[in-house]
């Protein structure tokens, strides 16, 4: 469930093999707006810094905007508009060159009741069982988002990233003194649409009290997991009892954090991808990764009110360690 109160923008970022042309790339995202209809105007913005552009693109703006930095080019889209998967037709659309990947996506499942039932059931474990939070190094004056990442060679399974991003979470914690209990993570989980590559066709799966599974105990539970509901217009009802229910224990309704992967990605004239999910609700952690030409790039983004970049560097370090073949 999302926290209505965070922006609900997702970032891709293409390291291009060669300058990329602003002008073909501008030109090329309003005949997007004009195909999809969306409300605003196409939009580019350059900077000198990725990191700074970075931070010019993750708050508010229309459905997608496009950012360049060098060689690098960044897309930033509203969750609304366009999901993870839809970010690489997006790179497509915009670059003239097809972006594609391997991941299957959701098969067709059941989703977990209602939202109702959904209020209800997140509010008893808000209350009995809340969610284990993820320390912190402190408050830090600063607005926005953080970002860490990190590559690595290899590729992995959804289950064998979430159950390395519960052990480091666990052990980063255990570091600072803090026992975890509850860990619950989010799964993004995207579903391929070729009529309309470029849309928001994804669903949420959730799973709870991680901690101490294995990963073929994860690779269960996730292969198993209904959708959770999502409100739509014809629920309106459902959508303000979420609302409610978010803004009166919202720290404790979200996931400890956030898992979400665009798997093996082809794409042609792009040296290098990175995947930052949204942060909203709980901690407001989020894990991403994306595998191009047999390497992964794994990140992390939180809210810079709580992390810097140094903290979650070394949280994504934690992360890596307990991968497959990665472990010093």
């Amino acid at each position: 469930m999302a926290d209505p109160g965070i922006g609900w923008r997702i970032l891709l970022t293409a390291e291009l093999e060669g300058p990329p042309d602003t002008g073909a790339l501008l030109t090329r995202l309003g005949d997007l707006y004009t195909r999809k209809r969306w409300p605003g105007v196409a939009e580019l913005r350059t900077d000198d810094s990725l990191e700074l552009l970075r931070s010019r693109l993750v708050d508010g703006g229309p459905p997608v905007l496009l950012g360049v930095a060098g060689r690098t080019l960044v897309i930033s889209a509203q969750h609304a508009f366009v999901d993870g998967l839809g970010l690489l037709g997006v790179l497509s659309e915009v670059t003239g060159r097809p972006a594609t990947t391997r991941v299957r996506g959701v098969a067709e499942r059941p989703v977990r009741g209602g939202p109702r039932r959904a209020v209800a059931r997140r509010l008893a474990e808000a209350t009995l069982r809340p969610p284990a939070p993820v320390v912190s190094p402190g408050t830090v004056a600063a607005g926005g988002d953080a970002f860490a990442e990190t590559t690595v060679p290899g590729a992995w399974r959804t289950a064998v990233l979430v159950h390395a991003a519960v052990a480091g979470v666990v052990a980063h914690n255990a570091a600072l003194g803090r026992r975890t209990r509850h860990v619950a993570v989010a799964v993004g989980a995207g579903r391929q649409d070729t009529e309309d590559p470029v849309g928001d066709h994804s669903g949420l799966l959730r799973l709870t009290d991680l901690e101490g599974r294995s990963a073929d105990e994860v690779a269960e539970l996730l292969a198993t997991a209904p959708l959770e509901p999502r409100p739509g217009a014809r629920s309106a009802a459902g959508a303000g009892l979420l609302r409610g229910g978010m803004r009166l224990l919202s720290r404790r309704l979200g996931s400890t954090l956030l898992v979400s992967q665009l798997g093996d990605v082809t794409a042609p004239g792009v040296s290098a991808l990175a995947f930052h999910p949204v942060t909203a609700g709980g901690t407001g952690l989020s894990l991403g990764a994306v595998t191009l030409r047999g390497r992964t790039t794994l990140t992390l983004r939180a809210r810079a009110g709580r992390w810097d970049p140094a903290g979650l560097r070394a949280l994504l370090e934690r992360v890596v360690a307990e991968l497959p073949g990665q472990a010093p």
